[in-house]
């Protein structure tokens, strides 16, 4: 369910909006004049929501890396390690 909140209720009612965002795991929508302005999440969502976004915008440079060639074979990958060990 979407919690849609004015902007009074993040300053008269933090606690609650805190609890409803970590209970749920869903952001808390703030508007102001009844138009979107902020959305508002428990910090460890939010950070897993980073790792997630980081991990996504990797696989996706990989993939276009693959597309256009630029890959090495394995061979090329662990006979550059094994000379750099002598």
């Amino acid at each position: 369910m979407i919690n849609i909140r004015p902007s009074s209720d993040l300053r008269n009612n933090y606690s609650e909006i805190s609890r409803l965002c970590k209970e749920s795991g869903e952001p808390v929508y703030i508007t102001v004049n009844g138009k979107g302005d902020l959305a508002v999440m428990d910090l460890q969502k939010y950070d897993e929501l980073m790792l997630r976004m980081e991990i996504i915008e990797k696989v996706l440079l990989a993939e276009r890396d693959i597309e256009e060639g630029k890959t090495l074979t394995h061979e090329e990958v662990f006979g550059k390690y094994r000379r750099s060990d002598k």
